[in-house]
């Protein structure tokens, strides 16, 4: 199965998006939840896939998201057609109604924790309904002490819940050089656990002054990357649903922008025959 491809939708990209390499779109919630916004965030498009990530669901807090946030959410999915919605396994606010901290954090690794974010997970899965739910692995520059892996703590959260995974593949490998785990492992690990795929493609470069590489959606992607892309193509053969490329700044030129999509395209092509 030939995986759904395009970009998350910037206002730079769009005059793009004709490109025949793209039959999919990703709106990123907080850039599209304008009051003043009359038309549809993918206005007069067809795609085969549109989804809606979002920033602040916070699935790793005690408690759970907001009822508003959520109905909002799940208005903008409707009146988009959107087959799915995403955020991040890790939390922004330390409970309902807390101060957003401005980055996610990794969950510590426990049962406990586990307990809550499942719990999160299946709330959401019941107010969104039809509308698939997919958590997203992070970047993190520390991680607090646990009683397990993040694949072991990724996979049960897919068990438990049945819930899709954005599997970010920058992230993965960031976190492969940061704190010297195996990426492919990591992945072959996670992949089994998750019924749905899909991806996220970002750059990203490495500090020398902090010692750490850093994800960064305003750099093209590196061959590491496109290497583990291809890996993940192939081991989640079947049940990869779509792919994105995250870019927000340092933009390219329009053949930046469609040379990038199309290689995507081509490997998927590649892998899936």
């Amino acid at each position: 199965m030939l995986p759904a491809i395009g970009y998350a939708i910037r206002e730079q990209n769009r005059p793009f998006l004709d490109d025949p390499a793209i039959d999919a779109a990703e709106i990123t919630f907080e850039r599209a939840d304008d009051p003043l916004r009359v038309d549809r965030y993918v206005r007069d498009f067809d795609f085969d896939h549109v989804s809606v990530h979002a920033l602040k669901l916070s699935v790793a807090s005690p408690d759970p998201p907001a009822l508003r946030y959520l109905d909002a959410l799940k208005s903008i999915a409707l009146e988009n057609a959107a087959e799915s919605i995403s955020d991040h396994l890790g939390f922004t606010r330390d409970g309902e109604g807390g101060v957003e901290m401005g980055h996610f954090a990794p969950p510590p690794y426990t049962q406990a924790a586990l307990d809550a974010t499942c719990r999160n997970v299946d709330f959401i899965q019941r107010y969104f309904g039809d509308v698939r739910f997919y958590v997203e692995n992070i970047a993190y520059l520390f991680s607090f002490a646990g009683t397990m892996t993040e694949a072991e703590f990724l996979s049960r959260v897919l068990d438990t819940t049945g819930c899709g995974w954005v599997l970010d593949v920058t992230n993965v490998y960031a976190n492969s050089v940061n704190h010297g785990y195996d990426a492919q492992g990591f992945i072959a690990d996670v992949m089994p656990h998750a019924a749905r795929v899909q991806m996220h493609l970002a750059g990203g470069f490495f500090d020398e002054r902090a010692g750490m590489y850093i994800d960064s959606h305003s750099h093209p992607l590196p061959d590491a990357v496109w290497d583990l892309y291809r890996y993940s193509l192939e081991l989640g053969r079947g049940k990869v649903d779509a792919v994105f490329i995250e870019r927000d700044q340092n933009f390219p030129d329009e053949t930046g922008w469609r040379e990038e999509i199309r290689r995507v395209r081509r490997i998927a092509e590649e892998v899936t025959g």
